[in-house]
């Protein structure tokens, strides 16, 4: 049946990298994948990342941060989707944002944005075309994103 398609399909998937891990897979409707779209346009994201900085972050920063109530940020359309996207700069909502240091020079991020933001730019600036970013709110010189991964979309 069904069921035993999308078993062998995630098998498949997660026996072929250690990138990524795929579960619970199921079909869904149009009418779904409708709803799904357009609740992401409009609805909070929340990431986890994992960030390098340049310069250890201090802890006053970090708590600063942490605390931080909800800010806007401006966002030039990113140099990586120039190409599909036209230019403008466009204001997104950080809602909140959690800083948990691994070490000196790294941290995991936990981040609800408005949808639509741009995390990586958030995260190293993309050349000053996203401001504030990351790397200037916390101080660290340079911020450079290893991996980014959506855990919630609030509709």
């Amino acid at each position: 049946g069904g069921h035993a398609v999308f078993a062998d399909l995630e098998d498949r998937i997660n026996g072929s990298t250690d990138l990524i891990r795929v579960s619970g897979l199921r079909s869904v409707g149009q009418e779904y994948v409708t709803m799904l779209k357009q609740a992401g346009e409009s609805k909070i994201k929340t990431y986890r990342a994992v960030a390098w900085m340049e310069r250890p972050v201090t802890p006053q920063a970090l708590a600063v941060l942490s605390c931080k109530e909800a800010f806007v940020i401006d966002q030039a359309t990113p140099i990586r989707v120039l190409h599909r996207r036209s230019l403008a700069v466009r204001q997104r909502t950080i809602h909140r944002i959690k800083c948990s240091p691994v070490n000196r020079h790294f941290m995991v991020l936990e981040l609800s944005t408005e949808a639509g933001t741009y995390i990586k730019e958030f995260v190293h600036g993309d050349m000053g075309r996203t401001r504030p970013s990351v790397g200037e709110l916390l101080e660290c010189g340079s911020a450079d994103i290893l991996q980014l991964d959506v855990v919630g979309v609030e509709m």
